[in-house]
């Protein structure tokens, strides 16, 4: 905390897991609960292949699916960076982080800290074929050595998009590709606000289970 207000921080913001003895520490010193996170879990060897192939391959008018792997190819970087603005208005209900503003360069110093710790990034994207734009993403990142748990980091729809089941389309593809492409990794984790109800039907649907509930707490400074 010291540190912080030596840098002219304006919050100090920590997490625990529901109950724990983290969690009535940080009560007992003045954080207040501000967001509670829902943690689930997709076991690959548990997906139907059948159901997320019928999800991919149901046509979606308007839109295609793209994507690559590590930093963004050069003709959609800008583009892509203007469709993070996606997860502006993401259910935080408390919480206050503030908006953080995406540009190329910031999108591609995202990827590298990816690369550069050995672990790989994989994003796939829904394009608005009548412009050639990304109308929403969705990122996750697998451990290096290709075993263990993959991690999502993001799944978002730019508002005037929404509403023609593009989270559910491109994180369906996400976990095929991860299911074909690291045959030794167990399953793919994610957390979700609680109050995101719209976010937690499509992970319910795609068979996550929950884990835990972890909450997210913050001290103004």
């Amino acid at each position: 905390m010291a540190t912080a207000r030596g840098n002219a921080r304006r919050r100090v913001v920590a997490q625990a897991k529901a109950g724990s003895p983290g969690d009535h520490f940080l009560a007992a010193r003045g954080f207040r609960k501000v967001l509670a996170l829902r943690y689930t879990r997709l076991p690959l060897a548990d997906v139907d292949t059948a159901i997320l192939t019928e999800i991919i391959e149901r046509p979606h008018p308007g839109y295609r699916l793209t994507s690559w792997q590590g930093t963004v190819p050069d003709d959609l970087a800008q583009t892509f960076a203007a469709s993070r603005r996606a997860m502006d208005d993401m259910p935080t209900d408390d919480s206050d982080w503030g908006i953080v503003t995406w540009d190329v360069d910031r999108v591609r110093a995202a990827a590298k800290a990816v690369e550069q710790r050995g672990d790989h990034l994989h994003t796939v994207v829904a394009i608005d074929t009548s412009n050639g734009s990304i109308a929403g993403f969705t990122e996750l990142v697998v451990p290096g050595n290709g075993a263990g748990d993959g991690q999502h980091y993001g799944t978002a729809v730019l508002p005037e998009h929404r509403g023609h089941g593009l989270g559910r389309w491109m994180k369906a593809e996400s976990i095929r590709q991860a299911s074909r492409g690291y045959p030794e990794l167990g399953g793919l984790l994610t957390d979700t606000a609680d109050s995101n109800t719209h976010m937690r039907e499509i992970n319910d649907g795609l068979g996550y289970t929950p884990t835990h509930t972890a909450h997210q707490h913050q001290l103004d400074l």
